[in-house]
């Protein structure tokens, strides 16, 4: 069965989106607007476009005028929550995005996202809750037992807390690079450099040159050095230099 031409252009902008190509969607959107200036699904996949573009005003415009006209989707709703949070609209950020923790019809990718938009209008207990609600629906996710610990230790929680969910999603996800860095700072602070030079010890070229954070760099050419490991300190200094060169994105701490 054909679809009309119009539902084939929305097809191809949502195609085009959730492969990235921000650029060609954007055109096909437009098209689409041009054409029924009151397309509310296509004023949805605007905004959500926009605010993956880093345009946030551009975002809550989009989506706003988006909810006159239908009903936003799931996405649609953690988008615009986030959005508020970034133009500085904390209250209406934080009840949007409260309002989506026990949403069923939330993925566990997007119950981050709504942990990650509390946690950036400085709600980090919230987004506690929403990586509680985001492991219950699949306890095997390393990154929401990773971004707990997180949320847990701006919480004031204890290290060895936030030092248990770190360890748990290295458990469930050994190739990922990110969390065994974190595991490292976190041990290295404690005093524990043997044991965090153990947690990053196999990473290979590849993962240490993904690694954009100088102060995490620093700490690790620290540790591969008193190892003994000056290759992968190597790597790492060349690393640590290409950053300061080409304006690097801030530290994390």
């Amino acid at each position: 069965m054909s679809h009309p031409p119009a539902e084939d252009r929305r097809q191809q902008a949502r195609a085009a989106f959730e492969q990235a190509d921000l650029c060609t969607a954007m055109k096909i959107v437009r098209h689409c607007l041009l054409a029924d200036q009151d397309d509310g699904p296509m004023w949805e996949l605007c905004g959500r476009i926009q605010f993956s573009r880093g345009q946030f005003p551009e975002t809550v415009s989009a989506l706003e005028y988006a909810s006159l006209l239908v009903p936003l989707t799931a996405a649609g709703r953690v988008c615009l929550g986030r959005a508020y949070g970034h133009i500085g609209r904390a209250e209406l950020s934080r009840d949007l995005l409260v309002e989506q923790i026990d949403n069923p019809q939330l993925s566990v990718p997007q119950l981050l996202q709504v942990a990650a938009g509390l946690d950036a209008i400085d709600r980090p207990t919230l987004a506690m809750k929403a990586c509680h609600k985001a492991i219950d629906r699949d306890h095997q996710i390393a990154q929401a037992h990773y971004d707990l610990g997180y949320y847990a230790g701006r919480c004031g929680y204890p290290d060895a807390v936030v030092e248990s969910l770190a360890r748990k999603a290295v458990h469930l996800a050994p190739d990922v690079a990110q969390y065994r860095i974190g595991l490292t700072g976190l041990l290295v602070k404690q005093g524990r450099a043997a044991e965090a030079y153990d947690s990053i010890k196999h990473l290979n070229n590849d993962d240490l040159v993904s690694i954009n954070c100088r102060c995490c760099l620093a700490r690790m050419i620290g540790l591969y050095k008193q190892s003994g490991d000056y290759r992968r300190a190597i790597v790492c200094e060349q690393r640590r230099l290409q950053l300061e060169i080409s304006s690097p994105p801030p530290d994390c701490d």
